[in-house]
């Protein structure tokens, strides 16, 4: 993983004086997988379960005579300590794409074909103009360029079999965003073509669980997004019994179960959703997904249908494709965790830890609260653990500095008691 992101430096304090404490050069650290498992549609089957791996590469440790700054702790707690550093940088994203390449896809879009022409006839009327699924391939392989090389990316189609068909593993496996990756995407996306209806249900859990197994299997840490894109609503024909028995059904059962579960504690996979020309008879659907899902804006209506990225009101699907996706990139292209630190004897302490901010305009480093009072997306500002205790999370407007100064440093300090909000 490419330490492009603020740094976290792990300090441990032998506050009772004393030499310096050993750290063995292996030292790293585990997160934990989550707990909760959305309910998974019938699809092509249960996906093979593979053998856990690592996903976080061990901090590079920095030697007693390394050049780097030591954190200012003495000044802050006014004791003698000595300290031993490694270094990390701030948890990447992971986003799965889930496009829709139903025949509607095929089709140009406003005002060159209407979205009920479309709907009549679902082919291309204009031959040199680029059609829905051009338009999204290009504007895609566009937006993986503003994301950092960290993210780990995937994509998944439906329907996949021209039909109903959706695959409970994506036709790009997640991985992060190096040349090779690149160009899997890209080629990927070059070789679809529009044709099918909009299991839309279906393909949304199946991502939900694929990317919650590869959280538990190690493979994936940080935040997790779905990002959806869609033409359409559910098809009818697409439903998967005993979960569902109709279109309506199996909305409502993505709405009131399966969004809020996986953006809840335990699973914690937020929902980005994009309205392609041709949805707007799911435009309140969508909304709603994109609120339960963690991604609307503050005050939006789903009756209004102004919760989700809605090109249905655009004039240029293109630009405001763009300008969506540009977005979404910038919005979750680092996650604000940090991973717990480890010791090689014995267990952290929770309520002896700190942690520190050093702006990279320079300045002395800044202590941020330990702030668990409220949700940390929801008015903390500080900084408190996970559901689990294996991650850090950043709240709030210690969240917005650290993703803003890439050249900051974050420290965490072992041994002292926890700074709270005065």
């Amino acid at each position: 993983m490419r330490a492009t992101a603020t740094l976290l430096a792990v300090t441990l304090l032998a506050c009772s004086g004393g030499d310096p404490p050993d750290r063995d050069p292996e030292e790293t650290t585990e997160p934990d997988g989550d707990t909760t498992m959305p309910t998974p549609m019938a699809g092509d089957g249960a996906p093979d379960v593979a053998e856990p791996m690592d996903s976080v590469a061990a901090p590079t440790p920095i030697p007693m005579t390394s050049t780097a700054p030591a954190p200012n702790v003495d000044a802050i707690f006014e004791n003698e300590c000595a300290t031993a550093t490694m270094q990390s940088s701030l948890l990447p994203s992971n986003l799965l794409f889930v496009l829709d390449r139903s025949e509607s896809m095929a089709c140009n879009p406003p005002p060159i074909t209407t979205s009920t022409q479309c709907e009549d006839t679902p082919e291309r009327a204009d031959e040199i103009a680029f059609n829905k699924w051009e338009i999204v391939r290009i504007s895609v392989s566009r937006a993986m360029k503003n994301l950092p090389p960290e993210t780990n990316v995937g994509i998944s189609y439906f329907s996949n079999d021209d039909s109903c068909g959706v695959h409970p593993v994506p036709r790009v496996p997640m991985a992060p965003l190096d040349g090779a990756q690149h160009s899997a995407i890209d080629a990927s996306l070059a070789s679809i073509t529009p044709q099918g209806a909009t299991p839309l249900v279906g393909a949304t859990i199946l991502a939900y669980q694929h990317l919650h197994e590869e959280a538990l299997l190690g493979r994936v840490v940080g935040k997790k997004y779905v990002v959806l894109l869609t033409d359409g609503e559910q098809s009818e024909p697409c439903f998967d019994e005993p979960h569902c028995d109709g279109a309506d059904s199996c909305t409502q059962l993505l709405l009131d179960s399966e969004v809020p579960k996986a953006a809840g504690e335990g699973v914690r996979i937020n929902t980005f959703v994009i309205g392609a020309p041709g949805s707007e008879p799911a435009r309140n659907v969508l909304s709603a997904m994109a609120l339960a899902g963690g991604t609307a804006p503050d005050g939006c209506d789903p009756a209004m249908g102004d919760c989700h990225f809605d090109m249905t009101t655009q004039e240029n699907f293109s630009a405001a494709l763009d300008e969506a996706l540009a977005q979404i990139a910038g919005r979750s292209a680092l996650s604000c965790e940090l991973p717990m630190p480890s010791v090689e004897d014995g267990e952290v302490d929770p309520g002896l830890v700190n942690v520190l901010y050093s702006p990279s305009t320079g300045g002395g480093p800044v202590v941020l609260s330990q702030d668990d009072a409220m949700p940390c997306d929801d008015g903390a500002d500080g900084w408190q653990y996970n559901a689990d205790g294996s991650r850090i999370l950043l709240c709030g407007e210690a969240c917005d500095t650290a993703l803003g100064d890439r050249g900051g440093r974050m420290d965490v300090v072992l041994g002292c008691p926890a700074q709270r909000p005065e």
